[in-house]
C-alpha cells in the first residue's frame, strides 16, 4: 500500500507523544513493504529546507488580520493549524503518487482530508474525545468572557468533529473507552480502536535495584492542562500527606512559564525538552501518573514499563491500558490513597520493586510495541478496504 501521512509537527526529535508515534510508528509500516510519505506542520523554517522523499514540511498560512481574529474569538486551537500548502500537496500527490490510504494523525489534520467522493481511502486517528476534553480544560487562550467564549468553542469544535468524521471511511480512537464515548456522541459512525505503542529494549534488572525507591519521576509535555493540573493536585494535596522523604523529579516539553517558576521556588528538578528519555526513566524507580482529566492512553505509562519501571497512577491516568498489579501498574484514587501508596512504595524491597518492573516490561514487550502498533493499523486500513470495495460493488 501507498500510505499519505498527515501530522501536525514534525515527529523529530520525539519529545512529546504525538511527536513519539509518528516518529517510530510509520518506519514499522515501511518494515512492513508499505511505501509511506509523511506532509507536517511547521513553525520551525529550518524544517522547510529539511524535505526528502519520506518527510515533507509545509508552514501555516497567515491569513488577513480580521480572519485570524475571528478564528482566535470563535474556533479552537483543532482548527487553526491551516495550511495552502499542505493542502496544494495533499491534492498534488493525490493524482501524482495515487496513495491507496491518506491518513490523518490527530483531529485537526482531518481538515485536509479528501472529501468522500474521492477513490482514495482515507483515516482519522483522534488521540482524545476533544470535545469533552475541552468542555473540562476551558481552553479559551484570554480572561474575558471565558465561559461564553468555551461554550463557543465547543460547539464549534463539535462541528469540525463531525465534518472530519464525514470525510473518513475509517476512524480510529485510542482505547475503548474513546470509542465508547464517540460512538455515543456521534451515533451515525463507528469507530476502530489503534493504541500506543513503545519500542522494544533490552531491560537490565540491576539498574532497578540500585535505584533508590524514593527517587520518582513525573513526565508529560507541560503546557498541557491536564498534566499540569495533575502534577499541581500531587503537589497541592498528595505531597503534603506522604510520610517519608521523597525525591521527585519533573520532566517534559515546553514547560508552561505557571509550572516553570513553581518548580524552581520548591526547589524541584526539572528537566527542560529532553531529548534523550533513556536516562530520565533509569534514574527513577517510579512513574507517577496523578491525572484527573484527559483520555486517550498514556504513552509514557508503556515507555516506563519497558525500561522496567513500574507505575502508580490514578484510574483516569492509566484509562485505556488494562495493566493492573500483574503489569508493573498500581492504581491509587484520592489524595490519601496516592500518598499511602508512596509510602508503601518506598517499603518494598528492592527485588520486589525490581520483580514488579520485570512484569511490566514482559507485558508491554509482547502487547505494546510499535511493530505491533503498526501490525494492527495495516489490518485497520486492510478491512476498510475491503468494506469499501464491497460497498462500490454493490452500488
Amino acid at each position: 500500500m501507498k500510505i499519505l501521512v498527515l501530522a501536525s509537527d514534525n515527529p523529530g526529535p520525539p519529545i512529546n507523544g504525538t511527536r513519539i508515534r509518528n516518529y517510530y510508528l510509520w518506519d514499522e509500516v515501511r518494515a512492513l513493504g508499505h511505501e509511506v510519505k509523511v506532509l507536517a506542520l511547521t513553525r520551525n523554517p529550518a524544517d522547510l529546507k529539511a524535505r526528502s522523499e519520506q518527510l515533507e514540511f509545509f508552514s501555516f498560512t497567515r491569513g488577513p488580520v480580521l480572519r485570524r481574529l475571528v478564528m482566535r474569538l470563535t474556533r479552537s486551537y483543532h482548527e487553526w493549524p491551516l495550511s495552502d500548502g499542505l493542502r496544494d500537496r495533499v491534492a498534488e500527490l493525490s493524482a501524482s503518487w495515487n496513495p491507496d490510504i491518506i491518513h490523518a494523525e490527530e483531529l485537526r489534520m482531518g481538515a485536509y482530508l479528501p472529501r468522500l467522493g474521492d477513490t482514495v481511502l482515507s483515516s482519522v486517528c483522534v488521540h482524545n474525545v476533544e470535545s469533552e476534553l475541552l468542555k473540562k480544560t476551558k481552553a479559551a487562550p484570554f480572561s474575558f468572557g471565558v465561559s461564553f467564549f468555551n461554550w463557543i468553542y465547543r460547539f464549534n469544535l463539535r462541528r469540525f468533529e463531525r465534518r472530519v468524521f464525514s470525510r473518513a471511511h475509517l476512524r480510529l480512537a485510542y482505547s475503548a473507552i474513546d470509542r465508547r464515548d464517540y460512538e455515543r456522541l456521534y451515533p451515525e459512525y463507528s469507530f476502530a480502536l489503534t493504541s500506543n505503542g513503545t519500542n522494544k529494549i533490552n531491560l537490565e534488572r540491576e539498574t532497578l535495584r540500585q535505584t533508590p525507591p524514593e527517587k520518582i519521576l513525573f513526565l508529560g509535555s507541560l503546557s498541557y492542562l491536564p498534566n499540569i493540573e495533575g502534577l499541581f493536585w500531587y503537589l497541592d494535596q498528595v505531597r503534603p500527606k506522604v510520610r517519608r522523604p521523597l525525591d521527585l523529579t519533573v520532566a517534559g516539553s515546553t514547560p508552561a512559564e505557571v509550572v516553570r517558576s513553581r518548580l524552581q521556588r520548591e526547589g524541584i528538578t526539572l528537566l527542560d525538552t529532553p531529548l534523550d528519555l533513556a536516562p530520565v526513566y533509569q534514574s527513577a524507580s517510579l512513574l507517577i501518573v496523578p491525572l484527573l482529566s484527559g483520555s486517550g492512553t498514556r504513552g509514557k505509562i508503556l515507555e516506563a514499563l519497558m525500561y522496567g519501571r513500574p507505575v502508580l497512577t490514578t484510574t483516569k491516568g492509566g484509562e485505556g491500558l488494562e495493566l493492573g498489579m500483574e503489569a508493573g501498574v498500581l492504581r491509587a484514587d484520592g489524595p490519601e490513597a496516592f500518598a499511602a501508596a508512596l509510602d508503601e512504595w518506598t517499603l518494598r524491597s528492592s527485588e520486589d520493586r525490581a520483580q514488579l518492573g520485570q512484569r511490566g516490561h514482559d507485558t508491554v514487550s509482547t502487547l505494546f510495541t510499535w511493530t505491533s502498533v503498526a501490525k494492527a493499523l495495516v489490518e485497520s486500513w486492510n478491512q476498510a478496504r475491503k468494506l469499501s470495495e464491497e460497498r462500490r460493488r454493490s452500488s
